[in-house]
């Protein structure tokens, strides 16, 4: 009796019990309450009682609070109360049948008999100032469910509080059943950012249910893919530092090869130079993004001047960009600080730029920009935007992913292994941070950074 299906099933069935058992209650209720109050008082009193009160209305407003305090008795009790003119019909047009007036009229010609109480010689009349009279009479035979509970102040009252006690059942329940459904979600969520030490199954206490094993098998997944990330974050960072031996061995041999040959062999020597130092760039790219990863914390943060920041890197860029025909301006809106790791900062702003400066048009300028953030207040936006091929929209989210290359929209021979984008992010996320891109309309990307300011 563990099943998801079977509690669904269970809970609606019970909502559904309660809700007809209290209405069955509220309507024996007011029927036991009615035949208390007929056992209490006869017909008779109940119209003795009634022509009191009606005649003090008509006397009180004529014809007109007649009618009022007979629509206000109507409304309130279970068996109307018909006030009937000289001709047969109701004050309000409620229907009169014909044995009732019958009924009325043998009572209006009866004699009294020897041995008769005083009150069989009751007439329940209403005498009104112009000399009009109607006739009181109580109408059994039109006591029904349909009108009991047409009847607010009849039935009402008690349909509500069933109701009411239903909602609050229903209440409980879809809160028990949706509430894990929600920590499966925000579990989900928390995924999605990166984090995969978030687990659900311990919030559920004893739970027992399909949604329980799903919450298990999230965290046993949630298990697995951390273990996988981290091997492959140790593999990365092994075999990096493992191919720095070799690497540095084939640097020295290099060298003693270039003194030993000859002017003919230095063009090959001088491309197995440039691809030790590729090789050994990419080794430094390696471990950089697997010290990120792995949250291997930084040095004590110091308070930098991104203007100051900016401005280096810029200038830098500038004669990369020189030799592609292209510029790098840098254009700043007020002072910007942040509190963080110069070393890391540095690189991660580097390698947006020189990104930029990569892959813009020949003629066209890569432009860096900062200004507060308009939807953050007390956040600095950093913006660099080129006007290259841009990327296709679908690639957008494997933009920051290692070793993610877009051949359609880059053009591999413009170099670098997709790495630097990735170690951008992850330097940027470590100091509270946000990177993401989006395409210009006019042509282009443009990789925007939020850094909170220091408060």
């Amino acid at each position: 009796m563990h099943g998801l299906f079977w509690k669904f099933f269970l809970s609606f069935w019970a909502a559904l019990v309660v809700f007809a058992a209290a209405s069955v209650l509220a309507t024996s209720h007011y029927l036991d309450k009615l035949r208390e109050q007929q056992d209490a008082t006869t017909p008779h009193e109940q119209l003795v009682r009634s022509l009191g009160a009606a005649q003090a209305a008509a006397d009180r407003a004529g014809l007109d609070g007649l009618r009022i305090w007979a629509r206000e008795m109507d409304r309130s009790q279970a068996v109307p109360l018909l006030v009937i003119d000289d001709q047969g019909t109701d004050l309000l047009g409620r229907p009169v049948p014909a044995s009732l007036l019958e009924h009325l009229d043998r009572r209006a010609v009866r004699r009294p008999r020897p041995g008769d109480r005083p009150r069989h010689r009751l007439r329940p009349v209403v005498r009104l100032a112009d000399g009009s009279s109607y006739r009181l009479a109580l109408d059994f035979r039109a006591v029904t469910l349909g009108r009991m509970l047409r009847r607010p102040r009849v039935m009402g009252l008690p349909l509500l509080l069933a109701a009411a006690v239903s909602a609050l059942v229903c209440l409980a329940l879809a809160r028990y059943l949706t509430a894990p459904i929600k920590r499966l979600r925000q579990a989900a969520e928390e995924y999605a950012a990166g984090d995969l030490d978030h687990r659900v199954g311990p919030t559920l206490g004893g739970r027992r249910d399909e949604i329980a094993d799903l919450a298990r098998a999230y965290d046993r997944m949630a298990e697995r893919l951390s273990g996988l990330l981290q091997s492959q974050q140790r593999l990365l960072r092994d075999v990096s530092h493992e191919l720095r031996s070799p690497l540095a061995r084939l640097q020295a041999a290099l060298g003693l090869a270039r003194q030993r040959a000859g002017a003919g062999a230095r063009p090959e020597l001088d491309r197995i130079e440039q691809e030790a130092e590729r090789l050994n760039k990419l080794i430094g790219q390696v471990l950089s993004l697997a010290r990120l990863d792995a949250g291997v914390p930084a040095p004590e943060p110091e308070l930098l001047d991104l203007g100051e920041l900016l401005t280096a890197i810029v200038s830098d860029a500038a004669v990369e960009a020189h030799a592609r025909s292209c510029e790098v301006r840098l254009e700043m809106s007020g002072a910007a600080t942040l509190y963080g790791n110069p070393a890391l900062v540095h690189s991660a702003l580097e390698n947006l730029v020189r990104n930029a400066v990569r892959y813009t048009a020949a003629g066209t300028a890569v432009v860096v920009s900062t200004t507060v953030d308009p939807e953050r207040p007390g956040w600095t936006l950093v913006q660099v935007r080129d006007r290259g091929p841009g990327v296709p929209d679908h690639m957008l989210p494997r933009l920051f992913e290692p070793f993610v290359r877009l051949d359609e929209a880059r053009d591999r021979a413009s170099g670098g292994h997709g790495l630097g984008l990735a170690i951008a992010q992850r330097a940027i996320r470590l100091h509270g941070g946000e990177l993401a891109a989006r395409n210009n309309p006019e042509g282009g990307l443009t990789l925007s950074v939020r850094l909170p300011s220091p408060g």
